[in-house]
């Protein structure tokens, strides 16, 4: 919250308690030195300037203690100077105190507080310290302490925020470079056996990157953009591979406007190109994706090739990891299912 919008705050809540307290003594006209006055515009002024008078004692009680005291016992750890403070503070109540009261409430308004009876120092001291201090003294304490705690959560919170979104950032850097240098070697291979699909496969890679280098940057991003992204990188591996990818992409459910942050699923169907089995019709390489009720459900499974798999592969799948536990935290559902031929994937989450 901005500094100008406490202090509006704070003048609010004091001039509600002024009101809360003049309004009803005004209307009972409750002070005996004004008891014989006429109930008009004027004694409502003079009973909102009384209590205006004591809630100045009142506010100086809080706020010195406030900006003196607390700081030096929370957070310096300064006690005999909070206690030079709380001595200070206590005199000068004392003293605005009595400026009030017989400087100007008695010669200005004729407002006696005491009857014509005399008042001693000792009553002056004993009132500040029973009355004033046990309840706005410690006010103020209270309220530094729950200022600084408040801020102090703030702060932590916008530092993880800014420090996940750093991290996201990141991860999604990782993606672009790996998909590109896949994506550039098919079309590399392509236009070297001069294959008229090369200008189609250019075509594709052309409205990928489009989409990852203009859209991708956003925090979210529609799930039908993200569906066609998905259709134009299949597309490009069936190109690359000369019609002989057997892939079979399917997509049930409402899909539109719902978010979801983009490049998600690329590293989920990159593995299974890279490490997949993609030339057998027998077993094509499965990617599925259905949404009912705001949950979607993402699955790719792939026969695994035979020999040693590449080492590098798991660099996307463990960024997309990352990205779920930040993105989806405790609302999604990664599960691996890696046996001897086959290798699946099943991804669950609540969009949004």
């Amino acid at each position: 919250m901005k500094r100008k919008h406490i202090i509006l705050l704070h003048v609010a809540f004091w001039l509600l308690l002024i009101l809360n307290h003049s309004v009803p003594s005004f209307l009972r006209n409750t002070y005996f030195s004004l008891k014989d006055q006429p109930k008009d515009l004027l004694l409502f002024i003079k009973y909102f300037t009384i209590e205006l008078g004591f809630y100045s004692i009142t506010a100086l009680c809080f706020y010195a203690n406030y900006w003196l005291v607390a700081p030096q016992l929370f957070v310096k750890k300064n006690y005999w100077k909070a206690l030079l403070y709380t001595i200070l503070i206590t005199i000068s109540l004392i003293v605005w105190r009595y400026m009030v009261e017989f400087g100007f409430f008695k010669p200005v308004i004729g407002f006696d507080n005491y009857r014509g009876g005399e008042v001693t120092f000792k009553y002056y001291t004993t009132n500040i310290i029973f009355y004033y201090f046990p309840a706005y003294f410690i006010y103020g304490l209270m309220y530094f302490f729950a200022e600084s705690w408040y801020r102090d959560r703030h702060r932590q919170q916008e530092l993880e925020k800014e420090r996940a979104g750093a991290e996201l950032a990141f991860l999604r850097s990782q993606i672009n470079p790996h998909f590109l240098f896949n994506s550039i070697n098919d079309i590399y291979s392509l236009t070297y056996q001069k294959s008229e699909q090369a200008p189609e496969a250019l075509l594709k890679l052309s409205e990928i990157l489009r989409y990852m280098l203009r859209e991708s940057n956003d925090e979210l991003m529609s799930l039908k953009s993200e569906v066609t992204y998905l259709q134009n990188v299949i597309e490009l591996q069936r190109i690359s591979a000369k019609g002989d990818a057997h892939i079979n992409f399917r997509v049930n459910g409402q899909i539109g406007e719902q978010q979801i942050p983009p490049l998600l699923f690329i590293a989920f169907v990159e593995n299974a190109f890279k490490h997949g089995v993609i030339n057998d019709p027998a077993h094509p390489i499965i990617i599925e994706l259905d949404v009912f009720n705001n949950e979607l459900l993402f699955r790719v499974a792939n026969q695994k090739l035979g020999g040693e798999k590449d080492r590098t592969g798991g660099i996307g799948l463990q960024n997309v990891r990352r990205r779920l536990e930040l993105t989806y935290p405790g609302e999604h559902q990664l599960t691996i299912s890696d046996t001897a031929g086959r290798y699946t994937i099943d991804l669950s989450l609540q969009l949004i």
